[in-house]
């Protein structure tokens, strides 16, 4: 049990040090030998826990990629009322500042389109699993009354998932007169619209 925790908490550092290698050197400069002198290991001890570099960098976007599904479906599954459900969705959406260090790692690996032949379908199945997200919530809005919706739900939900992609960047990028409450506010917006739905704001304790 020993062994396997030792082994657990080195592919952690492993991991660790690759996402703070990307976020430093950006994804086109990253080797293997990179990221095993930020972790303080060896080149091979980084080969024993993965295959190879793409393979670092795969794991390095699931789990990025988590925090933008896993991680929120699981917060917003006790929100019963779709309001507070989109509301909660938005802000967790959104990178904390341009020092959110994972969602830098994430940005940067989605633009580098020359990762895998596999990664187009991680940024697809990303997209889709959020898209997913925002869809169940604006249909148990509509199924509680609150919403009303014209246009295609399924459209809403990816308008509302590529709106966190764009603020979202200029976030990271440094933007500073784009704050994570000041893009809340204008994806809330966005969506109260496409609602018909007026109560659709940030969770005051947020802000």
């Amino acid at each position: 049990m020993a062994r396997r925790k030792d082994q657990e908490r080195a592919r952690r550092t492993i991991l660790d040090a690759a996402l703070a290698t990307v976020v430093d050197r950006g994804v086109g400069k990253v080797r293997i030998r990179d990221v095993a002198e930020f972790a303080g290991v060896s080149p091979g001890t980084v080969h024993y826990y993965f295959e190879d570099l793409e393979n670092l960098l795969r794991t390095v976007h699931r789990e990025a990629s988590d925090r933008f599904f896993t991680a929120r479906l699981e917060m917003v599954t006790e929100i019963t009322d779709a309001r507070r459900k989109m509301g909660a969705l938005i802000w967790a959406g959104l990178p904390a500042s341009d020092a959110d260090t994972l969602v830098v790692a994430l940005y940067r690996l989605e633009g580098y389109t020359n990762l895998a032949p596999q990664h187009g379908d991680l940024i697809t199945s990303l997209f889709d699993k959020q898209v997913a997200v925002y869809l169940n919530a604006l249909e148990v809005g509509v199924a509680q009354g609150h919403f009303l919706i014209d246009a295609s739900v399924l459209d809403v939900a990816a308008n509302l998932v590529a709106l966190e992609d764009a603020y979202g960047l200029h976030i990271v990028s440094g933007n500073r007169t784009m704050t994570k409450a000041r893009a809340a506010q204008l994806i809330c917006s966005y969506a109260r619209t496409a609602t018909c739905c007026p109560d659709i704001v940030t969770p005051p304790k947020e802000l």
